[in-house]
């Protein structure tokens, strides 16, 4: 493992939990893909769109600002639909995997 890696970070512990009922592994329905590949794109370009580089910290404080951002608004997921929010998770989840910021 390589140093400062924390395992149970919130890109970690989001990825675990998520990996349970997302489609983060192959398989997804094409439509679920293409919206995930969406929401990767502009959660990149948005951190490095700021003159950051995409990294496992830079990911983590983009995580952590949409999640508040999400608290602030009241969100939760209750539905069995994926909703906008639910896929930008599962996207910086995806993005995390992808980069090898958590396994």
């Amino acid at each position: 493992m390589r140093s400062g890696f924390d395992a149970q970070g919130p890109l970690a512990r989001l990825s675990r939990e998520f990996d349970v009922f997302g489609p983060l592994g192959g398989g997804a329905e094409p439509w679920l893909t293409a919206e995930l590949d969406q929401h990767a794109a502009a959660v990149r370009d948005s951190i490095v769109g700021g003159g950051a580089r995409l990294t496992r910290r830079s990911l983590t404080g983009y995580l952590r600002g949409f999640v508040d951002g999400c608290r602030e608004r009241g969100w939760h997921s209750t539905s069995s639909e994926y909703d906008w929010e639910t896929l930008r998770l599962l996207a910086i989840c995806r993005l995390a995997k992808e980069c090898g910021f958590v396994r």
